[in-house]
């Protein structure tokens, strides 16, 4: 009930307790425009890309991806959430699916 009164960026604040100084003493709000900056990466780089929050509690929540990536292998792929959850920065994990992966 306080996720849907207070809306979607009170759900992307991570725990301040997991977050270097000097943010560990501010609240970090998600991405304004989450599915633009993908947009730009795809545009600039070639590479599909999307922002996701994910947890160590295996909550996976997108919040943009290029087309051209399934959602259900982004869930997969960091359900286990390999960038942790303990005193890293914002992490930026790529990924690398098996050609196995890419047939299905």
């Amino acid at each position: 009930m306080f996720y849907q009164l207070a809306g979607e960026q009170a759900r992307l604040i991570d725990d301040v307790t997991g977050t270097l100084p000097p943010f560990d003493q501010f609240v970090v709000l998600g991405p304004e425009h989450p599915q633009q900056v993908v947009d730009t990466i795809e545009r600039e780089t070639g590479l599909a890309a999307a922002i996701v929050d994910v947890n160590d509690l295996k909550a996976v929540k997108i919040l943009a991806a290029t087309p051209n990536l399934s959602p259900a292998f982004l869930e997969q792929a960091l359900r286990s959430n390999p960038a942790g959850n303990a005193d890293e920065q914002t992490p930026l994990v790529l990924i690398r699916p098996r050609s196995q992966d890419m047939e299905s």
